[in-house]
């Protein structure tokens, strides 16, 4: 007996057109649902119901489109996630958060999620958003997270080791002195899960190919204060790479 899951794991990682199909209907569908959650941020809310408010709200309209060709094929309450996921404020800094009691104040950094499983595939959508005005410290944090991802995204194509678009984020951030506040890994692949191989890491030196879809989401943390993370999921290609997901990317779009 062999074992063959890395054979079958990397079998999965070049995505036939398909399955790019599936990948891009899940963004639009995130994309909506993000919209939506944007509409119901506000001070004094706590952020789990806005999540479930928005996630009713984009699965309603996502059944109503869909009509007969709507399938969920993932186990789950829901085809459609969209929140905070506890997020907010200083406890945006936690890369991944549990609910407190909590509500969403004014000035708060909140770092958002939008997935939405579309034929058994799910893309990834983040976003960091200020509640009310941004101050001198968020628009600096904010300012270098955007420039991490930048680096991080002009290092994509085929035929380029999967450790230098995590070297291009890290670069960057190090310049700027906050090397200790970048605490995962620049991005993973993503398809069927919402988490899987290749990983952009340090070391990590599997080849990217055409084909590849991964998420691309450079975070900082700065406990007690706040965390800055955009998620994209692109698609590598020979000359660089496309974005699956199309969504606002500036402070000023993201401030409400």
């Amino acid at each position: 007996m062999v074992d063959g899951r890395d054979l079958v794991d990397s079998l999965r990682w070049v995505k036939s057109e398909q399955e790019m199909r599936l990948l891009r209907e899940s963004a639009r569908w995130a994309e909506k649902a993000h919209d939506i959650l944007m509409e119901n941020i506000a001070p004094g809310v706590h952020d789990a119901l806005i999540g479930m408010r928005a996630s009713y709200e984009a699965l309603t309209r996502m059944m109503r489109k869909l009509g007969a060709g709507f399938h969920q094929l993932k186990w789950g309450l829901s085809p459609v996630v969209v929140g905070c996921r506890g997020q907010v404020g200083p406890g945006s800094a936690v890369p991944h958060a549990v609910f407190s009691k909590r509500k969403i104040r004014r000035g708060d950094v909140l770092v958002t999620e939008a997935g939405v499983e579309v034929g058994g595939y799910t893309s990834e959508l983040e976003r960091t958003v200020i509640v009310g005005r941004a101050g001198p410290r968020e628009k600096k944090y904010f300012d270098v997270m955007l420039r991490a991802q930048d680096a991080a995204l002009g290092s994509f194509k085929a035929g380029t080791p999967c450790f230098q678009v995590d070297a291009a984020a890290r670069k960057t951030v190090e310049i700027v002195g906050l090397a200790g506040d970048l605490r995962h890994h620049v991005g993973h692949g993503i398809g069927i899960d919402g988490h899987e191989p290749p990983w952009l890491d340090p070391g990590e030196k599997t080849i990217m190919k055409t084909g590849m879809v991964f998420s691309c989401e450079p975070g900082l943390y700065v406990p007690g204060f706040a965390g800055f993370r955009h998620s994209d999921t692109i698609e590598v290609t020979k000359h660089g790479m496309d974005f699956i997901t199309q969504y606002p990317r500036s402070l000023k779009e993201l401030t409400v």
